[in-house]
């Protein structure tokens, strides 16, 4: 593929490839930018599960300009098969920071207040993530956090306004529907396959932060390992088993977050 022309995108070179296909660093050669140009898996293409959920992922995020969400440039299709042009980013996916360990408490931070931002903007316009992850985190070289993969995001009627790499499982249970999600980050009520709302987001981003921070995921009912920064009573609240024990909004979360950023930097500040 490298040096052919996909639709208007000269390939460069291939970035990486997963389950629903491949990945490629190209150039858009009518406005000459670089993009990363997703491509559907040939065998794919006839998968009407895995065609709505390439569809899917296009609408959802190309309704979007956020600064912490990958931005979707254009979805087209080529030779039969879907393509995304995505923003180009560099550096990497969360799951590959917690190869090398925890990271620190400031990092933590602004992962968490970037992904709240996020969440606030994309639940305003009701689209509820369902499947925050460390694989679907991506942290650029400049330190800014990314949202990646609206594929498995549910539209869903907007009822108020929000100011603002374990393998994807999608597996038929005994309950009424679909359960999909990655199992050690899905809140209760996705796992039962409930109706969901943003709180769902926000419980697997609580898990998201707490492993990044221990290297380990919560083992709820039982002792959790220390947090940094004060941290602990956030992400105790993220992640309630009770949706109604969580916070309410992607807002509270951020500003939570926000205020718990603002007093380490009082802290540090008056200990010079």
């Amino acid at each position: 593929m490298i040096g052919k022309t996909v639709a208007h995108y000269r390939i460069i070179e291939e970035l990486g490839r997963g389950s629903m296909g491949i990945v490629f660093k190209a150039e858009d050669m009518t406005v000459r930018r670089l993009v990363a140009l997703k491509i559907i898996a040939e065998k794919l293409v006839n998968d009407p599960n895995m065609l709505r959920r390439f569809e899917r992922e296009g609408a959802a995020a190309s309704s979007l300009r956020h600064p912490n969400i990958c931005t979707v440039y254009e979805s087209g299709e080529w030779l039969g098969r879907p393509y995304l042009a995505l923003e180009l980013l560099e550096g990497h996916t969360l799951d590959h920071h917690l190869a090398a360990g925890p990271l620190p408490g400031t990092t933590l931070l602004k992962i968490g207040i970037g992904v709240t931002s996020a969440l606030e903007a994309t639940h305003a316009i009701g689209v509820i993530h369902r499947d925050i992850k460390p694989a679907n985190l991506f942290l650029t070289t400049a330190g800014e956090v990314k949202v990646l993969d609206f594929g498995l995001a549910k539209i869903q009627t907007v009822t108020h306004t929000i100011s603002p790499d374990a393998p994807t499982a999608v597996m038929f249970t005994t309950c009424a529907g679909l359960m999909i999600g990655t199992l050690p980050y899905m809140s209760l009520e996705q796992i039962r396959c409930e109706p969901l709302d943003g709180r769902s987001d926000l419980y697997s981003l609580g898990v998201v932060l707490y492993e990044l921070a221990t290297g380990e995921l919560p083992v709820h009912n039982g002792r959790q390992a220390e947090l940094p920064l004060g941290m602990g009573p956030i992400l105790t609240k993220m992640m309630a088993m009770d949706p109604a024990q969580r916070y309410q909004t992607a807002r509270e979360a951020r500003e939570a977050l926000e205020r718990c950023a603002a007093g380490r930097r009082t802290f540090e500040h008056g200990a010079l």
